[in-house]
């Protein structure tokens, strides 16, 4: 009988042992000077819609891709680090069918300047050109949680006072304004779970947009476990997102949902907390989602 307890009571210890050895708290790990590079890029695809001047349905659809360098400049000793992201290249295009108008058809890449008699192609060149060399800084704690985000002049100001940004963020949405630029950088870094989690934990975040606190992006996670990603073993993380548009003139938490919810997936390197691939999305309508991908396309070095 004693010989009996005394088994059980092993075994309770291993498997207790074995539970906590399987959770995991995917804190990030930041080393000064080490540098990488991702690329990010968000997707509208083929949006249908019923434009004002015609009958006949027709199809929107826009992509924007930024390539982007990123260099931890310092990391104190509460963990936060310090980093600089500078956008190498912008490449820009836009696809509307069934519209006789001069940016039907846009195709803008930073690296090869337009030679065009494309009024709107030339004008949005040179808007996205304007993204091209500066420096954002943003501030990021061991759970991946941006804590400061700030634009580098003249990049501040090119959002801020030129007008023509003002006007192609009425045609072409978020990707022109400052904050729609805020969520495109950082919107794909998941923070990790406020305690250890194990497979199937799960946890959430959520992100109000600004100024106007008038949309609350709400992102969903469950751990998924370890799988084999491109050759290497990695964590996985399954996203649910959802839009709620909140009462902007009582500012209330009173909300109303958008019915639709997308899936989204996150790889992330364990032992360092960085994320190598990430797939989000955020619905747009009952019909399309938005998606924001983000792969990271160098190691870090040193």
């Amino acid at each position: 009988m004693i010989v009996r307890v005394l088994v059980i009571s092993l075994l309770s210890v291993l498997l207790g042992a074995s539970n906590l050895s399987a959770q995991t708290t995917l804190s990030c790990t930041w080393k000064e000077g080490e540098k990488f590079s991702y690329v990010i890029e968000e997707n509208l695809p083929g949006l249908p819609f019923t434009p004002p001047t015609t009958a006949s349905a027709t199809s929107y659809s826009q992509s924007l891709k930024l390539d982007t360098n990123w260099h931890v400049r310092t990391v104190g000793l509460d963990g936060n680090a310090v980093i600089t992201v500078e956008i190498e290249r912008v490449r820009f295009v836009v696809d509307q069918k069934g519209i006789p108008l001069p940016y039907e058809h846009l195709n803008v890449d930073t690296q090869n300047p337009v030679d065009t008699q494309n009024k709107v192609e030339r004008i949005t060149f040179n808007a996205v050109r304007g993204f091209v060399g500066s420096q954002i800084e943003i501030t990021i704690n061991g759970k991946r949680e941006v804590t400061k985000f700030e634009f580098a002049e003249p990049l501040a100001a090119h959002f801020e006072r030129n007008q023509i940004m003002r006007e192609l963020a009425y045609v072409y949405g978020p990707a022109f304004r400052k904050e729609g630029m805020r969520r495109r950088i950082t919107g794909w870094l998941i923070a990790s779970p406020p305690t250890s989690v194990s497979k199937g934990g799960t946890w959430r975040r959520e992100d109000a947009s600004y100024p106007d606190d008038s949309i609350l992006y709400i992102d969903s996670c469950t751990l998924g476990g370890p799988v084999l990603w491109d050759r290497q073993t990695l964590t996985k993380i399954d996203v649910k997102s959802q839009v709620k548009l909140l009462d902007n003139d009582l500012r209330k938490q009173e909300s109303k949902s958008k019915e639709t919810n997308c899936d989204g997936v996150v790889y992330i390197d364990e032992r360092t907390g960085r994320i190598i691939d990430a797939t989000l999305c955020q619905p747009f309508s009952s019909e399309v989602n938005l998606t924001i991908t983000a792969k990271l396309l160098t190691k870090p070095e040193q």
